[in-house]
């Protein structure tokens, strides 16, 4: 119904190819008109001191925008019914150039500014700041804030911020309190934090404010500009007609074999499933060099050679570097859990307020091993949830994670011990065997006589082995002898007694490992020995294997 009502009105207006369109500029915004461009410079200063007002309040210096947010003011004496439309590069919109816009109209504007730039706060609070600033008015630098809606629109949520922003006594606490909770916090300790007061106090205040029904708006500076601080430049005719084309919904405006047109009908067919043409067309479009993001993603997800398609990917996050969808796309093109959430995180970070996403990156990080990672993720989704009953579910899905993050751990962990004990047993099978190539070199020798006894080791005499861990501190030589010093744990030294340095297993850092004097530095180490006092040297044992730690 609005695309043929939109065509209708197009068809009474001046012909769009015969006007001369030109457009002015600031921050996320573009304003295009084919009328006097004062209308396009006054329009441009309300959505100004709207992005400059969300930035006040949610303490944010300069908020940006997702995609580049362009209003058409076309000339014509009927209300076009301008409504937000996904552009092949912008979010894009048609009104009539004289007529002020909706206060519907400017909500879905706050709210796409809103999820560009802030992280998630609890659905009444973001609703009510989205509502609140639906209202608002700007002439040059004077703003106009809170004129009440119709009596039926005036929700709770509304009348919460009304009262909070046009209350002297709270208005100045109120960026903090916003602050506060898209940053996670408790709604009562926020409350407390900025307004001194519980959630049932406010709401107490509010059903007062509600009963008195007097919604009073405010008038206040923002920022410093008027419609004289912006200049306007010509556009070409295809882009006008290109972004009309958006705007209603009728890609024939395009001029016909242009890049245009390539690009809306390649689009147009996407949208509505009609894979064949949409690759027939979103090709030409890639092959007369479109700079649409949405072009060369869309055409990614319809390529079948894996390498074409990442290439595509790439190249739609090259042309909107704030989009996350080709990061997402780029993920499922990996077959590994690292490669996925390599890329997963990418996008997340990029849309924060998206929890599933957030979970998905969670979920793959935890199969990656990447387990700090992971819970970090987890928690960004519990904040990300859109609702209380939301978050709750992401709650719980968070603690069965870390039951299963632990059981993992749990599981590496013995792993990692198994195979440090084959690795020690690899060890000291190498040194038995090099004790036995010893004796069977002495005893040929000797004549080739067998001993015809059991070969017995150092560390394996029979006799009781105990372990000491603490720290290796220095090691006293006494020509083939030795005495190693270590530093227990509870600060005690006690000595140790080496009968033969190599004859010593050594696990960690290979025999450089023992050298004579004082360590530098000192290293921790574990030593099995076979406990024997020795008085006269001081020493409580025989070392047998000194392990370094890694």
């Amino acid at each position: 119904m609005f695309r043929l009502a939109a065509i209708v009105l197009l068809c009474l207006a001046p012909c769009p190819a015969e006007d001369k369109w030109e457009e002015c500029r600031g921050g996320p915004f573009e304003v295009w008109t084919n009328d006097d461009d004062r209308h396009a410079r006054v329009m441009l200063v309300r959505l100004e001191q709207i992005r400059h007002t969300l930035g006040t309040y949610m303490g944010k210096q300069d908020p940006v925008s997702l995609w580049t947010l362009r209003v058409l003011l076309q000339k014509s004496k009927l209300a076009l019914a301008g409504e937000w439309k996904d552009g092949r590069d912008a979010w894009v919109s048609l009104l009539a150039s004289q007529a002020a816009p909706g206060r519907a109209w400017q909500k879905d504007l706050v709210r796409r500014l809103v999820e560009s730039n802030i992280r998630r706060m609890p659905g009444g609070w973001e609703r009510g700041l989205i509502d609140l600033l639906s209202t608002l008015e700007a002439k040059g630098p004077m703003i106009t804030l809170g004129t009440a809606p119709p009596e039926a629109e005036r929700s709770r949520e509304w009348a919460r911020i009304h009262m909070l922003a046009t209350n002297p006594e709270y208005s100045s606490r109120l960026r903090v309190l916003l602050n506060n909770l898209q940053n996670g916090g408790e709604e009562d300790v926020a409350l407390r934090n900025s307004l001194g007061m519980t959630a049932a106090e406010l709401e107490k205040k509010l059903d007062a404010y509600l009963a008195a029904g007097k919604f009073a708006p405010v008038t206040f500076s923002g920022r410093a500009m008027s419609e004289r601080d912006f200049y306007t430049r010509p556009i070409e005719t295809p882009r006008a007609l290109a972004s009309l084309a958006d705007a209603t919904g009728d890609m024939k405006l395009a001029a016909a074999g242009s890049l245009e047109a390539a690009e809306g009908l390649g689009l147009e067919a996407a949208r509505a499933g009609r894979t064949k043409e949409a690759l027939d067309w979103l090709k030409k479009a890639v092959e007369l060099e479109s700079k649409s993001a949405r072009v060369h993603l869309e055409y990614g997800k319809l390529l079948a050679d894996p390498e074409a398609k990442r290439a595509a990917y790439v190249e739609a996050g090259k042309r909107n570097a704030r989009w996350a969808e080709p990061y997402i796309e780029l993920a499922n093109t990996e077959t590994t859990p690292s490669r996925q959430a390599f890329y997963l995180k990418s996008a997340a970070a990029l849309d924060a307020r998206n929890s599933a996403l957030w979970q998905r990156l969670g979920r793959a990080q935890l199969e990656a091993g990447e387990y700090g990672e992971a819970a970090k993720s987890w928690f960004a989704a519990e904040l990300a949830a859109p609702g209380a009953a939301e978050r709750e579910t992401v709650r719980q899905a968070r603690l069965q994670f870390e039951e299963e993050r632990a059981a993992r751990e749990a599981e590496a962990r013995r792993r990692a011990a198994d195979e440090k004990q084959r690795e020690l047993d690899r060890l000291k099978q190498e040194a038995l065997n090099r004790v036995r190539e010893a004796e069977a070199k002495a005893n040929r020798s000797l004549g080739g006589g067998a001993s015809g006894g059991k070969v017995e080791t150092w560390w394996d005499d029979g006799k009781p082995k105990e372990k000491l861990s603490g720290t290796f501190e220095r090691m006293e030589c006494f020509g083939k002898r030795a005495r190693v010093w270590v530093r227990k744990p509870d600060a005690r030294q006690v000595a140790l007694e080496i009968a033969d340095p190599s004859k010593i297993v050594i696990v960690g850092q290979g025999s450089a490992a023992l050298r004579c004097g004082v360590q530098k530095p000192a290293r921790p180490f574990t030593v099995e020995y076979t406990p024997r006092v020795d008085a006269k040297s001081g020493t409580i044992g025989d070392v047998a294997m000194i392990e370094f730690a890694q």
